[in-house]
């Protein structure tokens, strides 16, 4: 497998593993996190998993999530890709 295709938008993600994207959202998304979740959230960002970015002028974090977060949270995807 190329390098670039363990790397991937969460809408790619989502419609590879055949699930909302709001499902994968609620994975990372402040809202939805409770002291256990964002410790996950920290971990998998510390092993290199998922990454953000987030604009200095910005308010949004647009992520960037791998093929190993996505088999972590959602085990084998759906969809061909």
């Amino acid at each position: 497998m190329l390098e670039i295709k363990k790397y991937m938008t969460p809408s790619e993600a989502a419609f590879n593993w055949g699930i909302p994207r709001d499902t994968l959202k609620n994975k990372y998304s402040p809202s939805m996190m409770n002291s256990e979740k964002e410790k996950e959230l920290e971990q998998m960002i510390n092993e290199g998993l998922i990454k953000y970015f987030l604009h200095p002028e910005g308010k949004r974090k647009e992520w960037i999530i791998s093929r190993d977060a996505m088999l972590k949270w959602f085990g084998k995807p759906k969809n061909k890709s």
